[in-house]
């Protein structure tokens, strides 16, 4: 698993819905998760919460036409 794996499901168009939680500390290097993934976000609607602890949760959830009346998602 890992952001690798993340990132390769995303490009395939293969993820539906993504949480991520970004918190305010300096972890060092690592593998990004954006690069390679410009405009992606164009299939997803974004929603993005701060909680009292600083950490960001930003969600996002594919946008389609089958969400029924109610205006859930199916899953």
């Amino acid at each position: 698993g890992g952001p690798t794996v993340v990132r390769e499901f995303l490009k395939a168009g293969l993820i539906d819905e993504l949480h991520v939680a970004i918190a305010p500390i300096l972890l060092g290097q690592g593998i990004r998760l954006w690069d390679g993934l410009r405009g992606f976000e164009r299939g997803y609607g974004v929603t993005a919460e701060v909680a009292e602890s600083g950490i960001t949760h930003v969600t996002f959830s594919r946008a389609t036409a089958d969400a029924d009346r109610s205006g859930h998602q199916p899953r």
